[in-house]
């Protein structure tokens, strides 16, 4: 038998004791090892991911975690037959008991601009319910209008004073306060980043987790921990997200025992019993709900994605021999260190680079070949060299996929498709890719194979008026192109007119995919389906072909319609 109990003055924990060996195996189930520690190229000591702690206590062993497992919990002992002592339902749920037609009447009085959907009304009846909980909502299911209903109607009948929502970056930031503002006025708002505006009277603030953390941070000017004294919401939009350390460290703040509900959303939450799964919900709750872009898209109010895959395939002709020999030695090749004097006068060292006219993507710095492979170049044939570099590639771990992404940047022939597929496109297009100098060159390209067609950049160093600038532009024209990273526009930014998309550079996780897929889910009276080109390089050595097979296994999951077509 397992017991947990909690502490009503402080929700954050949930502490555990009974059965040793029962213990004993949660432990085993909720403390994962990563993935990247049972590689063969991983030379340290394997340590897990803690999430069940335990101290001893009067010669007891007591285990305790983040009360955002307590669900998790519950699955494994049911899974496992294993007997518990239940938590109650002040520790699960609010005071909110309301019928969802009582709740829709609510809403009904407000005479928002936008009258809430359905489902988004039942969205926020459920999240009202949980004192911490994960949403699942699919990109463009309108999660601000959801969030709206929610901050409202905890300040107008669950005693709630000031709310917190923390976003991923400035765009967001901007997009939700115009968004409530729009929905119909209501709250006293103010903004945490860079430029943000305060209120002393405000009951809303919304704030990138960059610029809230230095309220945290005792080596930040802007040190302020009372700060969050006052927030009994709090609410995390791309929840996805919060594993990353500075919102853990925020949502692990003292204030946090005092907050009446926090919650989640996300349009692509990790998969269940991951690390990520169990990061994600032990700070913010259970997963409670889950609504696919499939559903809103056989209900009419999301833009249908018709997919392509378009496999690359190379032969070994002479330039792919180059091309893997030049890119192999320089994962393989030994950089040159030179010694150089700061401002300061102090001399340093660092690696020497190449001269400008000579570097190229990734390939920056002078390397020198490794002895034995100055030995064995002369040798081997062109086949038996490759084949050397790769299995010293391989022995490297990563560096088979760094070998293949290299190659990517000196394909012409996936140039030579996009300028036929760019060519056919009558509106928009979004180039996605993640190399910041292989954005730099398709834009440059672009730009001069189609000079009747106005081409944008947005990636990390484009500042947020710019940002602003273009997304108003391309909404002033129709034949534009946008060549964007997925950092940047795979998240949170809305692009209303976007009828074509390209994917030029591969990425594996689903999350990353399916956010920038929604990008183009926008749907208008001029729009109801969006294409995108799935660009899939199908070297011999195969890394970013099966990133590609795990791209169909998401389109089947999300039961997307695609075909595939070998170039």
């Amino acid at each position: 038998m397992i017991n947990i109990k909690y502490n009503p003055n402080d929700l954050r924990y949930i502490f555990l004791y009974g059965d040793n060996k029962e213990l004993k195996d949660l432990e085993a189930y909720l403390n994962k090892v990563p993935p990247y520690q049972f590689l063969p190229s991983f030379r340290g000591i394997s340590h897990p991911e803690v999430f069940l702690f335990k101290f001893k206590k009067s010669d007891r062993l007591i285990y305790y975690t983040f009360s955002g497992l307590w669900k998790n919990i519950i699955d494994w002992c049911n899974e496992n037959h294993i007997i518990y002592d239940d938590l109650d339902a002040y520790f699960k749920y609010t005071n909110f008991n309301i019928s969802k037609e009582e709740f829709r009447d609510i809403i009904s009085g407000w005479n928002l601009s936008i009258m809430p959907r359905d489902y988004q009304i039942d969205a926020a009846w459920l999240i009202l319910k949980y004192r911490q909980s994960l949403s699942q909502l699919a990109t463009r299911a309108g999660k601000t209008l959801i969030a709206y209903i929610v901050f409202r109607y905890a300040i107008e009948y669950m005693n709630a004073h000031n709310i917190l929502m923390i976003v991923p970056n400035i765009t967001l930031v901007k997009q939700a306060i115009e968004d409530m503002k729009e929905y119909k006025e209501f709250f006293q708002s103010e903004t945490v980043w860079a430029k943000g505006e305060m209120c002393s009277t405000s009951n809303l603030t919304i704030g990138t987790f960059q610029s809230l953390i230095k309220r945290c941070d005792k080596k930040s000017a802007k040190y302020d921990p009372k700060f969050f004294n006052k927030f009994d919401i709090v609410c995390c939009d791309e929840a996805h997200t919060s594993k990353c350390k500075s919102i853990k460290d925020i949502l692990n703040q003292e204030f946090m025992k005092n907050v009446k509900l926090k919650f989640g959303f996300s349009g692509s939450l990790p998969e269940k019993n991951t690390i990520d799964s169990f990061a994600t919900q032990s700070l913010l709750g259970p997963t409670i709900q889950d609504i696919s872009a499939k559903e809103l898209i056989d209900e009419g109010f999301l833009a249908k994605p018709i997919i392509t895959q378009i496999r690359i395939n190379y032969d070994w002709n002479n330039e792919l021999k180059k091309n893997y020999i030049t890119c192999g030695e320089y994962l393989n090749g030994n950089a040159i260190i030179e010694k150089y004097i700061t401002k300061s006068g102090k001399e340093k060292k660092r690696n020497k680079l190449l001269p400008k006219e000579k570097q190229l993507f990734t390939i920056k710095e002078e390397k020198i070949l490794p002895l034995t492979l100055r030995q064995l170049k002369p040798l081997y044939t062109d086949e038996e060299y490759i084949s050397y570099l790769i299995d010293l590639c391989k022995s490297k771990g990563s560096n088979l996929l760094m070998l293949e992404q290299m190659l990517v940047h000196n394909s012409q022939k996936r140039i030579d498709i996009m300028d036929e597929l760019i060519s056919g496109f009558d509106k928009n297009c979004i180039i996605f890719g993640h190399h910041s100098e292989y954005l730099n060159y398709l834009k440059d390209h672009f730009t001069k194979k189609f000079p009747d067609r106005p081409v944008y950049m947005i990636k990390g160093d484009t500042s947020i008026k710019k940002r602003e600038e273009i997304i108003k532009n391309l909404l002033e024209n129709n034949k534009a192109i946008l060549v964007a990273s997925y950092g940047c526009v795979g998240t949170g930014i809305t692009l209303k007119n976007m009828d074509y998309c390209i994917f030029a550079q591969s990425f594996k996780s689903q999350i990353i995919n399916k956010q920038s897929l929604g990008r183009l889910m926008y749907k208008t009276s001029e729009k109801d389906t969006y294409y995108l080109y799935d660009l899939v390089d199908c070297f011999p050595t195969k890394k970013l072909y099966i990133q590609g097979l795990a791209k169909i296994r998401l389109y089947n999951n999300e039961g997307y319609e695609y075909r595939i077509l070998q170039k």
